[in-house]
Protein backbone atom coordinates (compact mmCIF):
# COMPACT_ATOMS: atom_id res chain seq x y z
CA UNK A 1 0.00 0.00 0.00
CA UNK A 2 1.52 3.48 -0.54
CA UNK A 3 1.82 6.23 1.71
CA UNK A 4 -0.83 7.29 3.21
CA UNK A 5 -1.11 10.92 3.45
CA UNK A 6 -2.63 13.75 5.09
CA UNK A 7 -3.50 17.44 4.95
CA UNK A 8 -3.50 20.52 7.34
CA UNK A 9 -6.95 21.80 4.83
CA UNK A 10 -9.77 23.67 3.57
CA UNK A 11 -10.03 23.78 7.38
CA UNK A 12 -6.36 24.76 7.07
CA UNK A 13 -6.05 21.13 6.07
CA UNK A 14 -5.07 22.06 3.26
CA UNK A 15 -3.82 18.88 4.71
CA UNK A 16 -5.34 22.85 4.24
CA UNK A 17 -4.69 22.06 -0.12
CA UNK A 18 3.00 26.05 -1.82
CA UNK A 19 6.50 27.07 -2.79
CA UNK A 20 6.69 23.94 -3.41
CA UNK A 21 8.86 21.02 -3.64
CA UNK A 22 11.77 18.59 -3.40
CA UNK A 23 14.93 19.48 -1.81
CA UNK A 24 17.71 19.85 -4.47
CA UNK A 25 15.43 19.23 -7.70
CA UNK A 26 11.69 20.37 -8.90
CA UNK A 27 10.81 23.98 -8.95
CA UNK A 28 12.55 26.31 -7.10
CA UNK A 29 10.48 27.95 -3.92
CA UNK A 30 11.79 31.58 -5.66
CA UNK A 31 9.18 30.56 -8.68
CA UNK A 32 6.09 29.95 -5.92
CA UNK A 33 5.93 33.40 -4.82
CA UNK A 34 3.45 35.87 -5.21
CA UNK A 35 5.94 38.45 -5.57
CA UNK A 36 9.79 36.89 -5.90
CA UNK A 37 12.18 39.31 -4.89
CA UNK A 38 10.31 41.76 -2.80
CA UNK A 39 9.09 42.39 0.56
CA UNK A 40 6.49 44.26 2.22
CA UNK A 41 5.47 45.13 5.97
CA UNK A 42 4.86 42.13 8.08
CA UNK A 43 1.35 42.72 9.83
CA UNK A 44 0.04 40.56 12.48
CA UNK A 45 -3.76 40.52 12.42
CA UNK A 46 -7.35 38.73 13.19
CA UNK A 47 -7.51 37.38 10.05
CA UNK A 48 -10.86 35.11 8.55
CA UNK A 49 -9.97 32.23 6.91
CA UNK A 50 -11.44 30.11 4.96
CA UNK A 51 -12.45 27.53 6.63
CA UNK A 52 -10.64 27.58 9.79
CA UNK A 53 -12.32 31.11 11.06
CA UNK A 54 -10.91 34.07 12.57
CA UNK A 55 -7.35 33.37 13.42
CA UNK A 56 -3.99 35.58 14.52
CA UNK A 57 -1.94 35.06 11.64
CA UNK A 58 1.34 37.15 10.48
CA UNK A 59 1.35 37.96 6.51
CA UNK A 60 2.69 40.67 4.54
CA UNK A 61 1.27 43.55 2.81
CA UNK A 62 2.68 43.80 -0.89
CA UNK A 63 2.11 46.07 -3.40
CA UNK A 64 -1.43 46.34 -1.44
CA UNK A 65 -1.75 42.69 -1.05
CA UNK A 66 -1.94 40.68 1.72
CA UNK A 67 0.19 37.41 1.06
CA UNK A 68 0.12 34.61 3.43
CA UNK A 69 3.06 31.96 3.42
CA UNK A 70 4.82 33.47 0.03
CA UNK A 71 2.15 32.58 -2.22
CA UNK A 72 -1.39 32.93 -0.30
CA UNK A 73 -3.68 35.70 -0.82
CA UNK A 74 -5.95 36.88 1.47
CA UNK A 75 -9.43 38.18 0.36
CA UNK A 76 -8.87 42.06 1.69
CA UNK A 77 -12.64 42.01 2.43
CA UNK A 78 -11.56 39.61 5.30
CA UNK A 79 -8.58 41.69 6.27
CA UNK A 80 -9.64 43.78 10.13
CA UNK A 81 -9.89 46.89 8.50
CA UNK A 82 -13.25 46.37 7.45
CA UNK A 83 -14.21 47.14 11.79
CA UNK A 84 -16.02 44.05 12.26
CA UNK A 85 -16.99 42.69 9.21
CA UNK A 86 -14.91 40.01 8.97
CA UNK A 87 -17.02 36.99 9.33
CA UNK A 88 -15.59 33.15 9.22
CA UNK A 89 -16.55 31.17 6.27
CA UNK A 90 -17.85 27.54 6.84
CA UNK A 91 -16.29 24.46 5.36
CA UNK A 92 -19.41 24.34 3.20
CA UNK A 93 -19.29 28.07 1.99
CA UNK A 94 -15.54 27.26 0.99
CA UNK A 95 -16.29 24.59 -1.36
CA UNK A 96 -16.91 24.21 -4.77
CA UNK A 97 -20.69 23.24 -4.90
CA UNK A 98 -20.92 20.33 -7.27
CA UNK A 99 -17.16 19.86 -6.58
CA UNK A 100 -16.81 21.75 -10.17
CA UNK A 101 -15.11 24.78 -10.24
CA UNK A 102 -16.31 27.37 -12.90
CA UNK A 103 -12.74 28.91 -14.84
CA UNK A 104 -11.65 31.68 -17.40
CA UNK A 105 -8.24 31.62 -18.35
CA UNK A 106 -7.41 35.63 -19.37
CA UNK A 107 -6.38 36.10 -22.97
CA UNK A 108 -3.40 37.80 -21.88
CA UNK A 109 -2.05 34.67 -20.18
CA UNK A 110 0.92 33.23 -21.89
CA UNK A 111 1.10 29.60 -22.59
CA UNK A 112 -2.71 29.05 -21.47
CA UNK A 113 -1.56 25.50 -21.91
CA UNK A 114 -0.47 24.71 -18.39
CA UNK A 115 -3.71 25.66 -17.02
CA UNK A 116 -5.67 23.31 -19.15
CA UNK A 117 -3.11 20.84 -18.42
CA UNK A 118 -2.61 21.64 -14.97
CA UNK A 119 -6.58 20.24 -14.75
CA UNK A 120 -6.49 17.81 -17.21
CA UNK A 121 -4.22 16.61 -13.89
CA UNK A 122 -6.45 17.48 -10.96
CA UNK A 123 -9.28 15.61 -13.22
CA UNK A 124 -7.19 12.36 -13.97
CA UNK A 125 -6.47 12.09 -9.91
CA UNK A 126 -9.25 13.78 -8.17
CA UNK A 127 -13.36 13.79 -8.70
CA UNK A 128 -13.12 17.69 -8.85
CA UNK A 129 -13.97 18.87 -12.05
CA UNK A 130 -13.50 22.06 -14.05
CA UNK A 131 -15.67 23.68 -16.53
CA UNK A 132 -14.97 26.80 -19.01
CA UNK A 133 -17.03 29.59 -16.98
CA UNK A 134 -20.69 30.87 -18.63
CA UNK A 135 -22.60 32.90 -16.54
CA UNK A 136 -21.63 31.11 -12.57
CA UNK A 137 -21.25 34.19 -10.56
CA UNK A 138 -17.93 32.37 -8.52
CA UNK A 139 -14.87 31.26 -10.73
CA UNK A 140 -11.53 31.13 -11.30
CA UNK A 141 -9.44 33.43 -13.26
CA UNK A 142 -6.11 32.59 -14.04
CA UNK A 143 -4.19 35.98 -15.25
CA UNK A 144 -1.01 37.03 -15.85
CA UNK A 145 0.90 37.88 -11.96
CA UNK A 146 4.25 38.45 -11.09
CA UNK A 147 4.46 35.66 -9.46
CA UNK A 148 2.66 32.91 -8.55
CA UNK A 149 -0.44 33.21 -6.18
CA UNK A 150 -3.88 32.24 -5.50
CA UNK A 151 -6.57 32.03 -2.80
CA UNK A 152 -7.42 29.49 -0.85
CA UNK A 153 -11.34 27.74 -0.99
CA UNK A 154 -14.07 29.74 -2.85
CA UNK A 155 -14.37 33.26 -1.75
CA UNK A 156 -17.48 33.77 -4.05
CA UNK A 157 -17.27 36.18 -7.02
CA UNK A 158 -14.19 36.14 -9.37
CA UNK A 159 -11.17 34.98 -7.62
CA UNK A 160 -7.52 35.23 -9.51
CA UNK A 161 -4.73 32.85 -9.96
CA UNK A 162 -1.73 34.97 -10.92
CA UNK A 163 0.71 32.87 -13.06
CA UNK A 164 4.24 34.49 -14.32
CA UNK A 165 6.07 33.51 -17.10
CA UNK A 166 8.31 31.25 -14.69
CA UNK A 167 4.91 29.52 -12.85
CA UNK A 168 5.44 26.40 -14.93
CA UNK A 169 3.04 23.17 -14.79
CA UNK A 170 4.15 22.34 -11.11
CA UNK A 171 3.32 25.81 -9.57
CA UNK A 172 -0.04 25.50 -11.67
CA UNK A 173 -1.07 22.38 -10.39
CA UNK A 174 -0.19 23.60 -7.00
CA UNK A 175 -1.78 27.35 -6.31
CA UNK A 176 -5.07 25.15 -8.26
CA UNK A 177 -4.55 23.08 -5.02
CA UNK A 178 -4.73 26.17 -3.38
CA UNK A 179 -7.87 27.43 -5.06
CA UNK A 180 -9.86 24.24 -4.12
CA UNK A 181 -9.05 24.66 -0.37
CA UNK A 182 -5.51 23.33 0.35
CA UNK A 183 -3.13 25.33 2.62
CA UNK A 184 0.27 24.37 2.61
CA UNK A 185 1.63 20.72 4.17
CA UNK A 186 4.52 21.89 6.22
CA UNK A 187 2.20 24.52 8.84
CA UNK A 188 0.61 21.65 9.74
CA UNK A 189 0.33 21.88 13.41
CA UNK A 190 2.21 18.34 13.61
CA UNK A 191 4.94 19.01 11.36
CA UNK A 192 7.60 19.96 14.24
CA UNK A 193 6.93 15.57 14.99
CA UNK A 194 8.52 15.03 10.91
CA UNK A 195 10.14 18.23 9.89
CA UNK A 196 13.15 20.47 10.95
CA UNK A 197 13.15 24.50 10.75
CA UNK A 198 16.96 25.49 10.39
CA UNK A 199 16.13 29.01 11.62
CA UNK A 200 19.71 30.13 11.49
CA UNK A 201 19.31 29.85 7.24
CA UNK A 202 16.20 31.07 6.85
CA UNK A 203 15.99 35.01 5.23
CA UNK A 204 15.66 37.87 7.93
CA UNK A 205 12.03 39.05 7.97
CA UNK A 206 10.66 35.64 6.24
CA UNK A 207 10.62 33.39 9.58
CA UNK A 208 6.62 34.51 9.68
CA UNK A 209 6.53 32.37 6.89
CA UNK A 210 7.17 29.04 8.85
CA UNK A 211 4.94 29.31 11.40
CA UNK A 212 2.40 26.66 12.21
CA UNK A 213 -1.36 26.68 12.18
CA UNK A 214 -0.89 26.08 15.73
CA UNK A 215 1.47 29.06 16.72
CA UNK A 216 -1.16 31.29 14.95
CA UNK A 217 -4.08 29.93 17.66
CA UNK A 218 -5.40 27.08 15.52
CA UNK A 219 -5.76 23.68 15.57
CA UNK A 220 -7.75 20.57 14.62
CA UNK A 221 -6.48 21.20 10.63
CA UNK A 222 -4.53 18.28 9.94
CA UNK A 223 -5.91 15.43 7.64
CA UNK A 224 -4.38 12.32 7.49
CA UNK A 225 -0.60 11.48 8.56
CA UNK A 226 2.13 14.07 7.11
CA UNK A 227 3.13 14.13 3.66
CA UNK A 228 6.29 14.80 2.87
CA UNK A 229 5.95 14.01 -1.01
CA UNK A 230 2.55 16.71 -1.05
CA UNK A 231 2.74 19.26 -3.58
CA UNK A 232 1.34 21.75 -1.41
CA UNK A 233 5.15 21.54 0.69
CA UNK A 234 7.73 24.43 0.71
CA UNK A 235 11.51 22.70 -0.89
CA UNK A 236 14.11 21.88 1.29
CA UNK A 237 15.53 25.36 0.48
CA UNK A 238 12.63 27.69 0.48
CA UNK A 239 13.31 31.55 2.20
CA UNK A 240 16.83 30.51 2.54
CA UNK A 241 19.29 33.08 2.90
CA UNK A 242 22.36 31.38 2.69
CA UNK A 243 21.84 28.45 -0.13
CA UNK A 244 21.65 26.04 2.95
CA UNK A 245 18.42 24.43 3.81
CA UNK A 246 15.82 25.54 5.88
CA UNK A 247 13.67 22.64 5.83
CA UNK A 248 14.90 18.89 7.02
CA UNK A 249 13.23 16.09 7.54
CA UNK A 250 13.71 14.28 10.80
CA UNK A 251 13.83 10.73 9.07
CA UNK A 252 16.67 11.38 7.01
CA UNK A 253 15.50 11.24 3.82
CA UNK A 254 16.27 14.04 1.77
CA UNK A 255 12.99 14.58 -0.59
CA UNK A 256 10.30 16.96 0.17
CA UNK A 257 7.68 17.90 -2.00
CA UNK A 258 7.04 16.55 -5.55
CA UNK A 259 8.24 17.48 -9.16
CA UNK A 260 5.23 17.49 -11.24
CA UNK A 261 2.27 16.09 -9.86
CA UNK A 262 -0.14 15.39 -7.16
CA UNK A 263 1.02 12.84 -4.38
CA UNK A 264 -1.92 10.32 -3.55
CA UNK A 265 -2.23 12.03 0.31
CA UNK A 266 -2.86 15.41 -2.00
CA UNK A 267 -5.33 13.30 -4.02
CA UNK A 268 -6.90 11.54 -0.78
CA UNK A 269 -6.44 15.61 1.02
CA UNK A 270 -8.40 17.10 -1.97
CA UNK A 271 -11.13 14.39 -1.86
CA UNK A 272 -11.63 14.30 1.65
CA UNK A 273 -12.90 18.19 1.33
CA UNK A 274 -15.39 17.24 -1.15
CA UNK A 275 -16.68 13.28 -0.77
CA UNK A 276 -17.75 11.89 2.36
CA UNK A 277 -16.15 9.13 4.10
CA UNK A 278 -18.06 5.81 4.26
CA UNK A 279 -17.63 2.17 5.02
CA UNK A 280 -20.12 -0.47 3.98
CA UNK A 281 -21.19 -3.45 6.72
CA UNK A 282 -22.61 -6.56 4.69
CA UNK A 283 -26.30 -7.59 5.43
CA UNK A 284 -25.17 -11.13 5.51
CA UNK A 285 -22.55 -10.21 9.01
CA UNK A 286 -22.54 -6.92 11.18
CA UNK A 287 -18.85 -7.71 10.95
CA UNK A 288 -18.08 -7.75 7.31
CA UNK A 289 -17.44 -5.34 4.84
CA UNK A 290 -17.02 -4.23 1.97
CA UNK A 291 -13.17 -4.41 1.24
CA UNK A 292 -10.17 -4.31 -1.00
CA UNK A 293 -8.76 -7.55 -1.40
CA UNK A 294 -4.99 -7.72 0.41
CA UNK A 295 -5.11 -4.07 0.63
CA UNK A 296 -3.85 -4.05 -3.17
CA UNK A 297 -4.08 -0.67 -5.28
CA UNK A 298 -3.63 -2.17 -8.41
CA UNK A 299 -5.63 -2.02 -11.16
CA UNK A 300 -7.95 -4.66 -11.68
CA UNK A 301 -7.74 -6.04 -7.77
CA UNK A 302 -11.35 -7.88 -6.65
CA UNK A 303 -13.60 -6.56 -3.72
CA UNK A 304 -14.81 -9.19 -1.09
CA UNK A 305 -15.76 -9.13 2.43
CA UNK A 306 -13.43 -8.95 5.42
CA UNK A 307 -13.78 -8.66 8.98
CA UNK A 308 -14.36 -5.08 9.60
CA UNK A 309 -10.64 -3.36 10.83
CA UNK A 310 -10.94 0.10 9.52
CA UNK A 311 -8.14 -0.32 7.62
CA UNK A 312 -7.93 1.75 4.08
CA UNK A 313 -9.31 -1.08 2.14
CA UNK A 314 -12.54 -0.79 3.54
CA UNK A 315 -12.55 3.11 3.50
CA UNK A 316 -14.23 5.11 0.64
CA UNK A 317 -15.20 8.34 -0.64
CA UNK A 318 -18.41 9.03 -1.79
CA UNK A 319 -17.97 11.49 -4.77
CA UNK A 320 -21.01 13.56 -5.65
CA UNK A 321 -21.02 12.00 -8.87
CA UNK A 322 -21.70 8.80 -7.33
CA UNK A 323 -18.55 7.11 -7.53
CA UNK A 324 -17.02 5.17 -4.49
CA UNK A 325 -13.22 6.05 -4.83
CA UNK A 326 -10.85 3.90 -2.77
CA UNK A 327 -9.04 5.95 -0.07
CA UNK A 328 -5.93 3.31 -0.92
CA UNK A 329 -5.59 5.59 -3.79
CA UNK A 330 -8.88 7.90 -5.11
CA UNK A 331 -8.14 7.36 -8.50
CA UNK A 332 -9.04 3.79 -7.90
CA UNK A 333 -12.97 3.50 -7.99
CA UNK A 334 -15.40 0.62 -7.86
CA UNK A 335 -16.27 -1.25 -10.86
CA UNK A 336 -18.11 -3.86 -12.48
CA UNK A 337 -15.75 -5.86 -14.29
CA UNK A 338 -15.65 -4.58 -18.28
CA UNK A 339 -19.37 -2.93 -17.68
CA UNK A 340 -21.07 -6.09 -18.02
CA UNK A 341 -24.40 -6.54 -16.65
CA UNK A 342 -24.73 -10.71 -16.62
CA UNK A 343 -25.42 -11.93 -13.01
CA UNK A 344 -22.44 -12.60 -11.08
CA UNK A 345 -19.76 -10.15 -12.47
CA UNK A 346 -16.85 -9.78 -10.17
CA UNK A 347 -16.92 -6.22 -8.47
CA UNK A 348 -13.43 -4.73 -8.56
CA UNK A 349 -11.36 -1.43 -8.68
CA UNK A 350 -10.27 0.16 -11.47
CA UNK A 351 -8.91 3.63 -13.03
CA UNK A 352 -11.75 6.41 -12.46
CA UNK A 353 -12.85 6.77 -15.53
CA UNK A 354 -16.96 8.45 -15.08
CA UNK A 355 -18.20 5.60 -16.67
CA UNK A 356 -21.64 4.01 -15.82
CA UNK A 357 -19.87 0.92 -14.32
CA UNK A 358 -18.56 2.98 -11.89
CA UNK A 359 -21.67 4.97 -10.96
CA UNK A 360 -23.69 3.61 -8.00
CA UNK A 361 -26.70 4.58 -6.08
CA UNK A 362 -27.09 3.97 -2.58
CA UNK A 363 -30.81 3.66 -1.83
CA UNK A 364 -32.64 1.66 1.25
CA UNK A 365 -29.97 0.00 1.66
CA UNK A 366 -29.19 -1.48 -1.30
CA UNK A 367 -26.38 -0.49 -3.72
CA UNK A 368 -27.03 0.04 -7.37
CA UNK A 369 -25.17 0.30 -10.19
CA UNK A 370 -25.94 2.85 -12.97
CA UNK A 371 -25.46 -0.13 -15.82
CA UNK A 372 -29.01 -1.21 -15.18
CA UNK A 373 -32.00 0.06 -12.95
CA UNK A 374 -32.41 -3.67 -10.83
CA UNK A 375 -28.48 -4.57 -10.81
CA UNK A 376 -27.09 -4.47 -7.15
CA UNK A 377 -23.90 -5.08 -5.24
CA UNK A 378 -24.26 -8.39 -3.74
CA UNK A 379 -22.03 -10.78 -1.61
CA UNK A 380 -21.79 -14.26 -3.32
CA UNK A 381 -24.45 -16.87 -2.77
CA UNK A 382 -24.94 -14.64 0.85
CA UNK A 383 -21.72 -16.04 2.46
CA UNK A 384 -19.56 -15.10 5.83
CA UNK A 385 -16.80 -16.63 5.24
CA UNK A 386 -13.49 -14.15 4.73
CA UNK A 387 -12.63 -13.32 0.94
CA UNK A 388 -16.37 -14.08 -0.10
CA UNK A 389 -16.27 -12.10 -3.54
CA UNK A 390 -18.75 -9.38 -4.21
CA UNK A 391 -20.10 -8.68 -7.47
CA UNK A 392 -23.50 -7.58 -9.07
CA UNK A 393 -26.75 -9.66 -9.43
CA UNK A 394 -30.04 -8.89 -9.36
CA UNK A 395 -31.99 -7.24 -6.92
CA UNK A 396 -34.20 -8.82 -4.80
CA UNK A 397 -33.71 -7.24 -0.71
CA UNK A 398 -32.29 -10.27 0.41
CA UNK A 399 -29.36 -9.53 3.34
CA UNK A 400 -26.70 -10.61 0.76
CA UNK A 401 -27.73 -7.07 -0.86
CA UNK A 402 -28.22 -5.26 2.21
CA UNK A 403 -25.31 -3.05 3.20
CA UNK A 404 -24.73 -0.70 6.01
CA UNK A 405 -23.18 2.79 5.71
CA UNK A 406 -21.15 3.82 8.55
Amino acid sequence: MSRHHRFARLSMSASALSALLLGGCGVSHETELAFPGKTGEVVTARVALPGRGVQTVTYEKIDGRAVLEGDILLDPREEPTRSGQSVARTDAYSRWPGATVPYVIDGALPDSGRVTTAIRHWESKTSLRFKPRTTEADYLRFRPGSGCSSFVGRLGGEQTVDLAGGCGLTATIHEIGHAVGLWHEQSRADRDNYIIINWGNVQSGTAHNFQTYGQQGADGMDLGPYDYGSIMHYDAYAFSSNGQPTIVRRDGGGSLGRQDSLSDGDTRGAESLYSPRARFSSGVAGNRCLDVADGNSAQGTPTQIWECNGSAAQDWFLSVRGELRSTLAPNRCLDVSDGKTAWGTRVRIWECNGSAAQRWTLSGGAVRSALGSNLCLDVSDAGTALGTAVQIWDCNGSAAQKWTRF
